[in-house]
This record gives C-alpha cells, sequence and structure tokens, in this order.
C-alpha cells in the first residue's frame, strides 16, 4: 500500500502479479490455505475502523502471500466484515457456486 484516503474511500498501491483468489476457486484450487492471511488483514482493518472488500477477485497470491489488490475501503460495519459476509465467497458456499458460474 502507498496511500490511504479513508475520507474519499481510496487505497492507493502498487501492481502485484499473480492469480487471484477467484482464478484459482474456478480451477478448483482451495482458498482455505490463505483464511489465516485474510483474516489477519480483517482484523488489522477493523482495528483501523475499516472494511475493505473481500470478494475473491480482489486478492492475488504471489508467492504464497495474500495481496489486497482492490482500491475500496469504508467504515467498519459488521455486516460486511469477511466473517458475516466475504468467507461465503472463499469457501464452497451456495454463495461462492453461484459466483462461478455467473463470473
Amino acid at each position: 500500500m502507498l496511500d490511504l484516503d479513508a475520507e474519499r474511500e481510496r487505497i492507493v498501491k502498487e501492481y502485484i502479479e499473480g492469480p487471484t483468489v477467484m482464478e484459482l476457486l474456478r480451477r478448483g484450487d482451495g482458498a482455505e490455505k490463505y483464511l489465516p492471511q485474510v483474516r489477519a488483514m480483517a482484523e488489522q482493518a477493523r482495528a483501523a475502523g475499516l472494511n475493505i472488500d473481500y470478494y475473491p477477485t480482489n486478492f492475488v497470491v504471489q508467492d504464497g502471500l495474500l495481496y489486497y489488490i482492490d482500491y475500496e475501503c469504508n467504515a467498519y460495519m459488521e455486516q460486511w466484515s469477511f466473517d458475516s459476509w466475504g468467507v461465503k465467497y472463499w469457501t464452497r458456499t451456495p454463495e461462492l457456486q453461484a459466483a462461478l458460474e455467473r463470473d
């Protein structure tokens, strides 16, 4: 991350090469091994009073590390936390299946 402008709800970052978590899920690879990393990110965001967009297209894996590549952040609300919303798209759920079929 290069900069954060919470007032304008923007994050400025550098480009990271690698597959998105959604690409991994589409090819049948599980995202479970990245759950500890995304949960750590979610905790850091929550501690700062923010949510990020936890949809799997917003995360890239490079050399085993997970990077958040989206440019959005919002004031923290429990309903949009990773465990309330995002995890549904990282594990085999009806929401993930619908997303895989839709995208």
